[in-house]
Order: structure tokens, then sequence, then C-alpha cells
């Protein structure tokens, strides 16, 4: 394993975990756990709580973050989304918005999260849930729905034959097992006969792990971009962590577009494929398949720069 992967041992095995940015949840049997992004526990509920007794067994997990406005550091330039910890989020999020919100799926619903792991809220929906652009959408077989408040979803948005689908705010990027085409876009993309992966936006892009690399599509046109040469492929996870790429099956590889450094790999010494990869602001955890233990990278590493935590 490379020097640079912090391993922590965790109560459980993970079965479903997410990110806002600056905590890290962990569901296994046993509940939610909660921890800070470069691995540190935070408390949990003292013992005789009801948190074991309401939360369910969670299938998957999302999270958004709490955002402010900020002024970016040059004068005349555009501002910027500042992400925060939740509790210094500011005033409450008006009505339809889910900064800072935490979802999890379990026995046909979709449920509103304490930052415990307790839910508040709960819709009916038999599917999982997937976050990105400061939107969380749950989706199913065929159906995706936007949530937009405690207990509320947004129309559903029919995806005949889903096969694979990203989250970018209000859109969402996916294909179909029927055909070979990208939708969601400006513009349908016909992405050929060809094995696919895991898909994610990142730097501006739409990003799919194929066999010998990564299809980039930009994300503000529709227009297919080159294929990036990559080291594996095509591999089941992809992430953006603070811009930078991620992806990986036993081994990570990552790059940053918008910095232009080379691909990296980091080894994680691992003899079976992980079975879960997530961003966590400016790390990257990977978990293990049927062992207790995460595996954190820092993003600056990936993207060739000097690992903070």
């Amino acid at each position: 394993m490379d020097l640079s992967v912090t391993k922590i041992d965790l109560p459980r095995p993970v079965r479903a975990a997410a990110s806002d940015g600056t905590t890290v949840w962990c569901a296994g049997t046993d509940g939610v756990h909660a921890y800070t992004t470069s691995g540190t526990p935070l408390p949990r509920p003292e013992a005789g709580g009801d948190n074991g007794a309401r939360t369910p067994e969670l299938r998957s997990l999302a999270a958004v973050p709490g955002t402010v406005p900020g002024t970016a550091g040059v004068p005349g330039t555009l501002p910027e989304t500042v992400m925060v910890p939740r509790t210094f989020a500011g005033t409450a999020s008006p009505e339809g918005s889910l900064q800072g919100t935490l979802a999890g799926t379990a026995a046909g619903r979709v449920y509103w999260l304490d930052p415990d792991g307790t839910p508040h809220a709960s819709a009916r929906f038999d599917g999982r849930v997937l976050a990105g652009g400061g939107e969380i959408w749950a989706v199913a077989g065929g159906q995706a729905r936007r949530l937009t408040g405690p207990g509320r979803l947004a129309e559903p948005v029919e995806l005949t034959g889903l096969d694979s689908c990203a989250v970018e705010g209000e859109r969402l990027w996916w294909t179909s097992t029927r055909d070979t085409l990208l939708r969601g876009g400006p513009r349908e993309i016909d992405l050929g006969p060809r094995e696919r992966g895991g898909m994610a936006v990142c730097a501006g892009s739409l990003w799919i792990s194929v066999r010998g690399g990564l299809l980039r599509v930009s994300a503000w046109s529709g227009e297919p971009r080159r294929l990036v040469e990559a080291p594996d492929g095509p591999v089941p996870f992809l992430v953006c962590a603070n811009g930078v790429l991620a992806g990986g099956g036993r081994d990570l590889f990552a790059l940053a577009p918008a910095g232009g450094a080379a691909l990296r790999v980091i080894k994680l010494g691992l003899r079976a494929p992980v079975a879960l990869v997530i961003a966590a602001g400016k790390h990257i955890w990977a978990f293990p398949a049927g062992r207790a233990q995460a595996l954190i990278v820092p993003a600056a590493l990936l993207s060739g720069g000097a690992p903070g935590r």
C-alpha cells in the first residue's frame, strides 16, 4: 500500500457511505457512524438513545454540503461558492433547498436524515440516492425523482432501460441498456457499442470509464472530447474530489483536468477490488470489500501536490 494512504478501522463493513465535504457518514448493520474527512470519529448519541431503533439498515447514502456565497479574492471576479460545515451554514435553508442534506434509502423508502443518522422525514421510493452539484436524486430502474425538501420528491423523470447515470445539479446524465446513446445533456451522443463503467461529472466535463481510458464529454456543449488514457478500465467507480477525478477497482488512478497534472496511480495493496469509493472534500475514501476498514487518500496527493490533512 502506498505510504500516502491512511487506513482506519471501522466498527462494521460499510454498506453505504456519503460525504458533504466536511463530514463522512458510513452506514453498516449497526447504524450510521460519522467521521471527519481525514478519518477522525465524531461522537455518536449516548447509549440508551433511540438511534439504533429508529435508523433503518440503509442500502445507499447521499449528501450535499451547506453553502454560503463568498467573494472571490480578485476584484471584479465572479462570486464563488464556499463549502462550510453544516453547523456554520447560517440561517435555515429556504423552502425546497437541499443545503446541508443527508439522505438514504432502505426498505422501499427515501429517508431524510439528521447528522447523527436518525430519520426525520421519508417518502415512498424503491431505489438508491445519488448526489452531485448540490442536489440529490432518488433513482430506480427506469425512473428518477429529485429530492426537493423533507419528505418531498419532484415529479418523476422517465429513464427507460436505465444503465448508468451521474448527477449534475438539476441535470441527470444517463445511458440505457436498450441503445448506445448518452442522454441528459444539451444533445444526445452515440457512445458506440463498448463496455462502460463508472460515470461522474468533474471540472466541467462528464467522464465515463471505458476500456483503456476515459471518455470525456463537455458538460457545457455536449461535445465529445478525445479519449484520455487510463491504466485500467472500465472501472466501477468514478468520483470528483475538489476538482480531482479519481477512479478505481483494485487501485486508484486520478488526474486534475483543470490543473493539467499527469494521471497518477495510488497503490492500495488490495487482493480484491474495493466495494465502494466516495469523494470526501479534499480526500478520497475507498472501502475494501468485506472488511471493516476505510482507506483515505488526500486529493492533493492525487493531483500531484503535497498531501495535507
